[in-house]
C-alpha cells in the first residue's frame, strides 16, 4: 500500500479539529475538502442563504403557486 499524503492544514486552529477526522477519510481529497467547507463555514460573507436569513423574506409574488 502506498504512504498516505500529507494533507495541506487549514488556516488557524481550525487545523487541529481537522485533524481529528483525518482517520475517518480515505482519500487526500476527502481531507482537502472538509477543511476547505469548514474554511467556508466560518468565512465572513456579505449574503447568508441560511434558512434562519430566509426564514424573514418574503416569498416573490407567485413563487408557491
Amino acid at each position: 500500500m502506498t504512504e498516505r499524503r500529507v494533507c495541506p492544514p487549514a488556516p488557524g486552529p481550525l487545523e487541529k479539529y481537522a485533524s481529528c477526522f483525518d482517520d475517518l477519510l480515505v482519500s487526500l481529497a476527502q481531507c482537502r475538502g472538509l477543511r476547505e467547507y469548514l474554511t467556508a463555514l466560518l468565512a465572513q460573507r456579505d449574503r447568508n442563504k441560511t434558512l434562519t436569513c430566509l426564514a424573514g423574506v418574503e416569498p416573490a409574488t407567485g413563487a408557491l403557486s
